[in-house]
C-alpha cells in the first residue's frame, strides 16, 4: 500500500494525458466529420482528463531533479487551463443548452493545452529517463553504480556483489561476499572465501 502512495502520481499521471487528448481528437473530429454525438465523447474525456490534470498535479512528488520546478510549473497552467475550459463547456452545455466543442475558438484553445499536456509530459519523461549519453559507460544514476556480470570488475568502494566467472573483487575494504564459481579472484581486502574455491588473490579468507 504505501508503494502504490508513493507513486501514486506516476499512477494516475497517465490518465489525463489520454483523456486529454482524445477529448480533443473527439471534438476535433466531430466537428469534421459533422458527428455531433461526437462531442459527448469529447465532453465526458474532458471531464475526466480534468479531475485526472487535478490529481496528478496534487500527488506530485518531491524531486531534487532540477527540471521538477519547470515541471510543476507548466503542469499547474496546464492543469488550470483544462478547468476553465470544463467549467466553461459545462455552463454552456447545463445553460445555454449550447455544444462547444465543434467551436472554432474552444479547439484553438484546446489544441494550445494538449500542446501543453505534450510537453508537460515531456519534461517529466526526461526527469525519469535522462539523456544517458551525458554519463559515463555503464555508469547509473543514483551513485555511480554498476551492475557487474560475467568478467567484471568491482569498483574501489564498500559494496556486495556477486561475482560471474573470472570476476575480480573491489580494492577497498568490504564484505565482498562471492559465490562458489570458478576462477573467482579475491581482492586485496579482508573477505571470505567460499567453500570448495581457490582464492587467488591476496585477501585473507576463511575456508
Amino acid at each position: 500500500m504505501s508503494y502504490l502512495i508513493k507513486n501514486l502520481h506516476f499512477i494516475v499521471i497517465h490518465i489525463p494525458i489520454a483523456m486529454l487528448i482524445f477529448g480533443f481528437l473527439f471534438d476535433l473530429f466531430g466537428k469534421l466529420l459533422r458527428k455531433p454525438e461526437w462531442h459527448t465523447a469529447g465532453l465526458l474525456c474532458l471531464i475526466v482528463g480534468t479531475l485526472g490534470a487535478i490529481a496528478a498535479v496534487l500527488t506530485g512528488p518531491e524531486d531534487r531533479n532540477p527540471l521538477v520546478h519547470t515541471h510543476e510549473f507548466y503542469g499547474k497552467i496546464t492543469m488550470f487551463l483544462f478547468i476553465i475550459l470544463t467549467l466553461v463547456r459545462l455552463f454552456f452545455h447545463l445553460k445555454k443548452k449550447r455544444e462547444l466543442g465543434g467551436s472554432a475558438a474552444y479547439l484553438a484553445v484546446a489544441l494550445i493545452g494538449v500542446l501543453l499536456v505534450g510537453y508537460t509530459g515531456h519534461i517529466g519523461g526526461q526527469m525519469v529517463h535522462p539523456d544517458r549519453s551525458k554519463f559515463p559507460p555503464g555508469q547509473m544514476r543514483e551513485g555511480g553504480q554498476q551492475q557487474g556480470g560475467a568478467n567484471g570488475q568491482g569498483g574501489p568502494g564498500q559494496g556486495q556483489r556477486q561475482g560471474g566467472p573470472n570476476a575480480q573483487g573491489g580494492a577497498g575494504q568490504g564484505q565482498g561476499q562471492r559465490q562458489g564459481v570458478p576462477d573467482a579472484q579475491g581482492g586485496p581486502g579482508q573477505g571470505q572465501a567460499p567453500q570448495g574455491g581457490q582464492p587467488a588473490g591476496s585477501g585473507q579468507g576463511s575456508k
